[in-house]
Formats: C-alpha cells, structure tokens, sequence
C-alpha cells in the first residue's frame, strides 16, 4: 500500500534578469546515484540534504560545522562530510550543487563556475545565483506533484501544495502500483499507440480510482481488467480501439 509522503520544499526565485515564467522549463531529474554537493550546514542545508536523499542522489555536505541532524547522517554514513569552507572549484567534483550558505557575498562566484563547468546551481533565498527552481513538493506514492509560482510568492505554492495534498489521497497511490504493474501487459496487447493511448485515458476516467478511495481494491482490478480485455479484443480485430 502506497504511503502518504509530503514534502515541502522552499521555493526560490528566479533569476532577476529572467523576463517571464515562459522561460522557464518544468522537468522532473532522476538524481538516483547522482553525485549532488550542499555547501553549507545549517538549518537551510538540511531541507535541501532531505530532499535530495529522498530523491536517491549521493550527497555530500560541504561545511565546518554542521547540525544535529546533519552530524547524525554524516556519522552513520547516510552522506558524506568535508569539514571545511566551500570553494568554487568543488564544483567539479559533482552534476548538482545547492549553495546553503550564511553569507551569500560568494555566491556569484560558484555560480559563474557552476555555468562555466555545466553543473546545475542552486543558491537559497539568492534569485540571482540559480539556475533552477525548488519548487514545493507534494508526494502520494509516484504521484508527484510540482507547484511554483517563479519565485514570486513561495507562500502561496506552499499552500497551494496543501491543497492539492487534502485532495489527491492515498488511492491515487494505489491506482498507480496498479498501473505500474499492468504496463508491460498493455504494450503487448495493444501495440498501436493511439488505441492504447485511448486506453490509458479509459482506464483514468473509469470507477477505479473510486473503487480505490472506497477501500475495494478487488473492484478496481476487475474494473481495469475488464476494459483491457476490451482492448486487447479490439486489437486483435484490427480495428485499434
């Protein structure tokens, strides 16, 4: 059974000669065995250290002293420590880097080398100095969904990620294992995209997520078998949905 899992994450600005949101490109990173640094490590870096856990990144903080929390992760081995004041030239060393820093005079500098190395740079609560956005996060299962207003007024993705969390409850979740499971099948079955494109849309817009919500697991399975077998029939007559 899928848990509920949400997770906020501070929103940061753009950068201030960024003209309009459309510049902007939403996309979800697969950072599992990415080498991901924190410079910093406060109360700031440990969201940022979570997040990237979660997300299967292999961290390390970089950072004289670091929190409780940080020290215990660092202690059991869960991310790796330097001990020490960050410099532009770690950069090299990894694909994704978060600027938690106190005192953000030198955050133009990992920013220019973060550019000129091809690493993506993130500078909290320094518009200037980002190349992406963190927006807030709200998981159910692998449902994820993203909520940024550009910088403008983090306050209201956070609540608006709230909202959509009081909405979309665990049986999204469950819908999606289900999914994830029968994938395979309905490649096979239905190999033309369009018809199994309509599929997918059937199946979305069918009693199933319902029969979830209300605790009928069983009910949803032959809901969804029913209509792929549908499918599959249509198929086999060449007729592609």
């Amino acid at each position: 059974m899928a848990k509920q899992e949400m997770t906020a994450v501070a929103e940061v600005a753009p950068a201030d000669t960024r003209e309009a949101a459309g510049a902007l490109y939403p996309v979800l990173l697969d950072l599992r065995g990415w080498e991901c640094a924190v410079f910093g490590g406060g109360p700031m870096a440990e969201a940022k250290v979570r997040g990237l856990m979660e997300a299967g990144a292999r961290v390390t903080v970089i950072a004289e002293e670091l929190t409780r929390e940080l020290r215990e992760l660092a202690e059991e081995g869960q991310i790796g420590w330097e001990r020490r004041e960050p410099r532009p030239s770690d950069l090299a060393f990894f694909r994704l880097a978060i600027g938690a820093l106190e005192d953000r005079r030198g955050n133009a500098e990992f920013a220019a080398e973060a550019e000129r190395l091809g690493v993506l740079f993130n500078a909290v609560d320094d518009p200037a100095h980002c190349r992406f956005l963190m927006p807030s996060v709200h998981r159910q299962g692998d449902l994820i969904v993203a909520v940024s207003t550009s910088g403008k007024c983090p306050a209201l993705a956070v609540r608006l990620r709230e909202r959509f969390g009081r909405q979309l409850g665990p049986h999204y979740g469950r819908f999606l294992e289900l999914a994830g499971e029968l994938r395979a099948r309905i490649a096979r079955a239905v190999p033309e995209f369009e018809a199994r494109r309509r599929l997918w849309y059937e199946l979305v817009d069918s009693p199933a997520l319902e029969q979830f919500e209300r605790g009928q697991p069983e009910a949803a399975r032959a809901t969804v078998d029913g209509l792929i077998e549908q499918a599959e029939g249509r198929a086999a007559h060449g007729s592609g949905g």
